[in-house]
């Protein structure tokens, strides 16, 4: 071989060391990297956390029970009386709000007396004996009726009744004073 040869075949090693040199340089602080995130992995479980299973069933439990409710509205927004007022013949409101009490509507005084009773949205027609609201009709007079319920008396007047004052006592509609 001949010294251009030669020379040419020094640069090419050199040139060759230098860049392995400058590569080795310069991946050793991955390779440093990557030998830690080896280690790390080592020590990875796979699956779930237990905290996070926790929580999840939790909220799955809650779930399961919140699909137990029953949602249902305490008034009926189509209902007409939740809308209107409506009043009886003197002008007084007529209350339809406690849909739950025992409302007596009429009473038709007879041979047999019978009373009309508004309970829960439904009319009933009742005598004395009947059982209604949990109580039993032991009295039907003219303005009311008289229930026994866990043997304490409940006297319902009838509604939008009013009793008019004895008028010989009155002078046009006036109480004489003595």
């Amino acid at each position: 071989m001949n010294s251009r040869q030669n020379t040419i075949w020094v640069l090419l090693i050199l040139f060759s060391l230098v860049s392995i040199i400058a590569a080795g340089i310069k991946l050793l602080p991955a390779n440093k990297e990557w030998s830690k995130a080896k280690e790390r992995a080592k020590n990875v479980q796979f699956g779930t956390d237990k905290e996070l299973e926790g929580v999840i069933e939790y909220l799955e439990i809650r779930i399961k029970d919140r699909d137990n409710y029953q949602f249902i509205l305490e008034e009926e927004p189509m209902r007409l009386t939740n809308v209107l007022y409506l009043t009886d013949s003197k002008g007084r409101s007529l209350r339809y709000r406690n849909r739950g009490k025992l409302r007596v509507t009429h009473i038709i005084d007879g041979i047999q007396k019978y009373a009309g009773i508004n309970y829960k949205d439904k009319n009933y027609t009742v005598v004395i004996g009947d059982s209604i609201a949990g109580g039993k009709v032991i009295s039907i007079d003219p303005t009311e009726i008289v229930i026994v319920k866990e043997d304490k008396e409940f006297h319902y007047p009838v509604a939008g009744l009013e009793i008019e004052e004895d008028m010989s006592a009155t002078d046009n509609g006036r109480r004489r004073e003595n």
